[in-house]
């Protein structure tokens, strides 16, 4: 593929090109997407979702996400939630990556990591949450082994 200039005359994507990239980016990326309104009750739960959480989308659509998240931290999450739907902003740095444990519908205890942004409305009110989480739990795992075994355990 030939390397493509983008340069000041490159017009940028139109409202229906820019629409078709945010359904791709919700639909198609092996990440899980996950929406959830101002009440935390998940509007949209792509397949990557439904592969890390073993929750398929008639499933977790309309529930909490409480689903996924381990009881002992729900506290902590809805602390942070709120926070984002009065000011629209995360307790966290705009470029941090986020890692936190997680639950499977098996019960499953996995390791996430994510990126969440606030969605507004035409008025600029806070409707929701979208975040992009993957499923890290192989690579922290296999970190800590190699602690382990650089500890002589």
């Amino acid at each position: 593929m030939p390397a493509v200039n983008l340069d000041a005359r490159t017009p940028a994507l139109s409202r229906h090109e820019l629409q078709r990239l945010g359904e791709t980016l919700a639909n198609a990326l092996p990440d899980a997407v996950v929406f959830a309104d101002r009440e935390g009750l998940i509007r949209h739960w792509n397949e990557g979702a439904a592969r890390i959480f073993g929750y398929d989308a008639g499933e977790a659509l309309g529930r909490s996400l409480d689903i996924i998240i381990p009881e002992r931290l729900r506290q902590r999450h809805w602390d942070g939630y709120d926070h984002m739907m009065r000011t629209g902003r995360s307790q966290h740095d705009a470029d941090e990556l986020l890692s936190v444990p997680a639950v499977a519908k098996d019960g499953a205890k996995l390791s996430i990591q994510f990126t969440v942004a606030p969605v507004a409305d035409d008025e600029g009110g806070i409707v929701g949450v979208v975040a992009v989480l993957r499923d890290v739990t192989e690579t922290f795992e296999e970190m800590k082994r190699l602690r382990r075994a650089q500890r002589g355990e």
